[in-house]
C-alpha cells in the first residue's frame, strides 16, 4: 500500500477550487456575495470572453485594509463567523473563507480595496495561489476584484468549458438571481462591453424582476405573501398563462441567499395543480425569510443547498401563499393583469362608478353544479328560474357591502358573460367585460364535474352507487397485492368489493358519477402500481376526478342550445377555479375590444 502523504498547499487549493469554482458563473457568484456581505449598494460586474478571459466585480462596500486584504486569500479565513456556534445563526452569504483562495489557485487575481476613511487603498496580485505584487493604489472606497485567465493552470477543467456565449449566459443568470434576491442593491452586468441588465436598487422586487426578466414577463406575475411568523413567504408568481418546459424558472431564496430546493420547487408546483398542462412548469420567484436556527446553510461547498428544520410546515406555507395569490388574480388568457369594472359590463347603466368591480354570483360552486354529468348526455338544460334567482346575490346595500367584503378578501374576478353563439366543434362565443370571450365547452364542463366530485369527497368517504349487476374482475398477482395492501383506501373512495378466491373480485359498487366500473377500478390499481407512487388519497382522488370529468363532460362536436350554454357559463362562474380544466388547459380566452379594433385597422 502506498505511503500516506500530506498534499502541498497548491494542490490542496486546486482541489478546493474544484468544489467551489466550477465555471465563470461560480466566480461571479462568490465575488457578488462578498460584495453584498460588504454592504455594497452599487455593484458592477463585467465579463470578457464568457468570464474565462476576465471577470471584474466592483463595489462600493466597506473595503479592507492591507492586513485583511492578505488574510482574505487564506483558506478558512473569514470575517463572517468566529466559532462553530456561529453556524447556527448565519445571516451572511459567505462564511467559509474559501472563495478568494480557491479562485486565486486557478487564475490571476488582482484585488484593489480601500476602506472608508483611508487616504489610499491597497493593490494585491495573486497568481496560482502565490502573491506576486503589492502596492498602494488610489481608488474610491470599496473593492474591485479582477480575475484573469481562469483555469490557466488546470487545462483539463478549462477544455470542458462551453462557448464564451454559453458561459457568459450562465454567469448572467447567476448575477440576475442575486440581483432579484437583493432588490435594494443596484447591480449592473456587462458582457464584452454590452449591458445585459441593470437593476435600479429601489428595494422593489417587481422593478428588479423587470430589469432582469423583462417587463412583459413581470406583467404576467402576481405578488405572493404569507407566513406564520417564524417563516415568511414573499415574491412573485407567474399566472398560468406563463409557463415553461422545465422547473429551472422557479427561483428560490432563503434569507437573501439563492438556493436549489426540490422541496420548495415542488411546493410551488402544487399551488398550480390543475392550472397547468402536463409537462409544463410555472415561473416564480419565491423569497423565504426563516429564523436562522431553522435552516442549516452549511451542507454544500458552494452553499447552493440548505436543510430546513420544519420541512412540512414550510412547504405548506409556500403552497398556500402562491395559491392565494393566484386565487385573487384574473387567470383568463388575454385578460392578464386587469380587473373588470362595472362600466365595462354589457348593459351597465351609464354613470355607474367605474372603479367598482363586477362580482360573480356568490353561491358556492358545489351548489351551482346542475348540469347533467353523465357520459354522452344530451345538451344540458339551464336551472329553473327560481333556482337561478336564488343563485344570484340579493340586491340592496347590505348585499353590496357583503359582496365588497368578499371581494376585498381576495375573491377572484370572473366576468359576467352573455352567450352569442356556438362555434363548431366545441366553442361558446360570449360577450363580456372588455370584449369577446371564447369558452371551450368540454374544458368548462370538465372543471364543473371535477369540482363536484372533489366537494362530495372533501374530508369524507365517497358515496358509493351500487351496481344493478355486479361485475367479476380477474386480477393479476401484482394487482391482488395492491388491492390487499390498500383496501381501506379503496373503501374510502367508494368502491364496494367482495373478494373471491384465486384473485377474483366482485365489484358491487363504485363512486357516484363514475360511469365505467371496470375502467375506474383498474385506473386506481394502475395509479398505485406506478414506480415511486405514494398512495396518498388526495392525489389519487384528484387523478380519478380529472379522468372522470374528461370522460363524462360534454364532448367536442356536440352542439348546444343558447339556454344550455348560458347554464354552463353560469355554473363555470361559480367554480372555485374556473379558468382551467383539471388538466391545466384554459377554459376561456379573451379577445379585447382594443385588439379587435386593431385587427380591423380602427386604431
Amino acid at each position: 500500500m502506498p505511503r500516506i502523504t500530506v498534499l502541498d498547499e497548491l494542490t490542496a487549493n486546486q482541489i478546493a477550487a474544484g468544489e467551489v469554482v466550477e465555471r465563470p458563473a461560480s466566480v461571479v457568484k462568490e465575488l457578488l456575495e462578498n460584495a453584498l456581505d460588504a454592504g455594497a449598494t452599487v455593484i458592477t460586474v463585467e465579463l470578457t470572453g464568457g468570464g474565462l478571459d476576465k471577470i471584474t466585480v466592483t463595489d462600493n462596500g466597506c473595503g479592507m485594509d492591507e492586513i485583511d486584504a492578505r488574510l482574505a486569500f487564506q483558506r478558512y479565513a473569514t470575517s463572517k463567523i468566529r466559532t462553530a456556534a456561529d453556524l447556527e445563526q448565519v445571516l451572511t452569504l459567505g462564511f467559509r473563507g474559501e472563495a478568494l483562495a480557491s479562485i486565486a489557485a486557478v487564475s490571476d487575481v488582482l484585488l484593489k480595496t480601500r476602506p472608508a476613511g483611508r487616504e489610499a487603498g491597497m493593490m494585491l496580485e495573486v497568481r496560482g495561489g502565490e502573491e506576486i505584487a503589492a502596492a498602494p493604489v488610489a481608488l474610491a472606497p470599496g473593492t474591485s476584484v479582477t480575475v484573469r485567465e481562469l483555469f490557466y493552470n488546470t487545462p483539463a477543467r478549462r477544455k470542458h468549458m462551453k462557448s464564451a456565449a454559453t458561459e457568459g449566459g450562465l454567469a448572467a443568470d447567476m448575477a440576475g438571481r442575486l440581483a432579484m434576491a437583493r432588490p435594494g442593491v443596484s447591480i449592473l452586468f456587462r458582457h464584452n462591453g454590452r449591458e445585459i441588465f441593470r437593476t435600479p436598487g429601489t428595494g422593489k422586487l417587481p422593478e428588479a424582476l423587470a430589469a432582469v426578466l423583462g417587463i412583459n414577463l413581470v406583467r404576467e406575475m402576481v405578488a405572493v405573501a404569507g407566513g406564520d411568523g417564524a417563516i415568511e413567504v414573499s415574491g412573485m408568481a407567474g399566472l398560468p398563462s406563463l409557463h415553461r418546459s422545465s422547473r429551472r424558472h422557479i427561483t428560490v431564496f432563503v434569507n437573501g441567499r439563492f438556493i436549489r430546493s426540490p422541496l420548495v420547487t415542488l411546493a410551488v408546483q402544487d399551488a398550480y395543480h390543475t392550472l397547468l398542462p402536463s409537462g409544463r412548469y410555472p415561473v416564480a420567484v419565491i423569497s423565504l425569510t426563516v429564523d436562522p436556527e431553522l435552516v442549516d446553510v452549511n451542507v454544500h461547498p458552494a452553499k447552493l443547498e440548505v436543510r430546513f428544520a420544519r420541512e412540512r410546515e414550510l412547504a405548506a406555507l409556500v403552497t398556500r401563499a402562491v395559491r392565494e395569490a393566484l386565487r385573487g388574480a384574473v387567470l383568463i388568457p388575454g385578460a392578464v393583469g386587469r380587473g373588470f369594472t362595472a362600466a365595462e359590463r354589457p348593459g351597465a347603466p351609464p354613470g355607474e362608478e367605474e372603479s367598482r368591480p363586477y362580482l360573480p354570483p356568490r353561491t358556492p360552486a358545489h351548489e351551482q353544479l346542475r348540469l347533467p354529468l353523465t357520459a354522452g348526455a344530451a345538451a344540458p338544460l339551464p336551472p329553473p328560474a327560481a333556482e337561478r334567482v336564488a343563485a344570484s346575490p340579493p340586491a340592496g346595500p347590505e348585499a353590496a357591502a357583503e359582496a365588497g367584503a368578499d371581494y376585498a378578501a381576495g375573491r377572484r374576478d370572473f366576468p359576467e358573460l352573455r352567450v352569442l353563439a356556438w362555434l363548431a366543434p366545441t366553442y361558446i362565443l360570449a360577450a363580456g367585460a372588455g370584449g369577446l370571450y371564447i369558452v371551450d365547452q368540454h374544458a368548462a364542463h370538465e372543471r364543473i364535474f371535477y369540482e363536484r366530485i372533489l366537494h362530495r369527497a372533501d374530508g369524507r368517504e365517497m358515496t358509493a352507487q351500487m351496481l344493478v349487476q355486479p361485475q367479476l374482475l380477474q386480477l393479476s398477482l401484482r394487482e391482488a397485492e395492491l388491492l390487499s395492501a390498500h383496501g381501506d383506501l379503496f373503501r374510502s373512495l367508494g368502491f364496494v368489493l367482495e373478494h373471491l378466491s384465486a384473485g377474483a373480485v366482485l365489484l358491487r359498487g363504485l363512486p357516484l358519477d363514475f360511469p365505467d366500473p371496470q375502467s375506474y377500478f383498474r385506473d386506481v390499481l394502475a395509479y398505485l402500481a406506478a414506480p415511486g407512487r405514494a398512495p396518498a388519497r388526495r392525489d389519487l382522488l384528484h387523478h380519478l376526478a380529472a379522468e372522470a370529468a374528461c370522460r363524462a363532460a360534454v364532448k367536442s362536436g356536440a352542439p348546444q342550445s343558447v339556454q344550455a350554454m348560458a347554464a354552463l357559463l353560469e355554473q363555470l362562474a361559480g367554480a372555485e377555479s374556473p379558468y382551467t380544466c383539471p388538466h391545466g388547459r384554459p377554459t376561456v380566452i379573451h379577445i379585447s375590444r382594443h385588439e379587435l379594433a386593431h385587427r380591423f385597422k380602427r386604431t
